[in-house]
């Protein structure tokens, strides 16, 4: 999704930062990988993204936002998709201060976790299928889908989902191409529960994923005085994998106190719920524009966990 440089820095006004200029603790600095170089703040490219105001929790609005958006290319025919260029054109970021480096570091130790727990128990023909899984919720037009799509050691599969089909329609056509392991979903975030992953019903009720990364859908829901925390929580419970690497990556202005303890209470319900740490201090974050939180699935002694994966593999 996209946001007004503008609107962006009123908003950010509001928020106190919570730590100082610091990477995220316990993972690695950011490492050079490739493709990790979004026009995050190209007013070249920015441009045509440039809007006003809308309501940012309508689906309406956001049809509105990506045809005006597209309707600004400099092509009178449709883009070439395959010129990079002209894709990174047609990007935008939502906190773009934080960086693409830092959320594939934060997120790699799962992916190898993953990757080592499919290769180990699966028939080798299946395991070739079932690679480590990243469900990117309220996708937007942002570059993370590639850069994830090509950032691993390992092959990942990237869904990307949007409830506003002009935005899907446009990044399937922008990645398809060049990112074999993509899917795109027209969806509602809110209703995961109800989202159709696949053709076969089946196989969409048991659909899980390893990672569910949210970077601005958050910010843009509760632009909506109605908006049921729990009701998005609950979909996201349902639908991240059960093992104890699973993650949740939630990048956002700053929480409030009161959506704090929602999201603590929600992951105390049950005994696989998310473990929560709330304003991690990585780059970018130290002004307040944006914050970086992990939800870990908490250990269900049920479910084969990370140490017990790699107890015979080298970390």
């Amino acid at each position: 999704m996209g946001l007004s440089i503008a609107l962006i820095v009123s908003i950010s006004k509001l928020c106190i930062p919570a730590h100082g200029f610091l990477h995220l603790m316990n993972v690695p600095a950011p490492r050079s990988v490739h493709k990790l170089t979004a026009k995050e703040e190209d007013s070249n490219y920015q441009h045509r993204w440039n809007h006003e105001p809308f309501d940012f929790s309508s689906k309406f609005g956001w049809d509105k936002f990506y045809k005006n958006g597209l309707n600004h290319t400099d092509t009178v025919e449709a883009p070439e998709f395959g010129d990079c260029d002209t894709i990174e054109s047609l990007e935008y970021e939502w906190h773009p201060h934080i960086s693409h480096s830092i959320i594939v570091d934060a997120i790699e130790p799962t992916i190898s976790a993953a990757s080592q727990y499919y290769s180990r128990t699966m028939q080798p023909t299946a395991s070739q299928h079932h690679l480590p899984s990243i469900l990117l919720v309220g996708c937007g037009n942002s570059a993370l889908p590639r850069i994830l799509h090509d950032s691993f050691d390992t092959p990942v599969r990237v869904t990307c989902l949007d409830y506003s089909p002009v935005c899907i329609e446009m990044i399937k056509s922008m990645y398809e191409s060049s990112c074999p392991n993509m899917d795109f979903v027209v969806g509602d975030a809110t209703k995961l529960q109800e989202v159709m992953w696949e053709e076969d019903a089946e196989k969409a009720k048991s659909m899980h994923f390893d990672i569910i990364l949210d970077k601005g859908l958050l910010d843009a829901l509760n632009c909506d005085e109605g908006f049921d925390l729990d009701r998005l929580m609950e979909g996201v419970n349902d639908v991240l994998t059960p093992h104890d690497w699973g993650l949740h990556v939630l990048i956002c202005f700053q929480l409030s106190r009161s959506d704090k303890e929602s999201l603590v209470e929600l992951g105390d319900k049950n005994g696989s719920g998310l473990v929560w740490d709330f304003d991690i201090p990585v780059e970018g974050s130290e002004n307040g524009r944006g914050c970086f939180n992990l939800g870990r699935r908490r250990q269900d002694t049920n479910v084969l966990g990370i140490d017990q994966i790699t107890a015979a593999t080298e970390w």
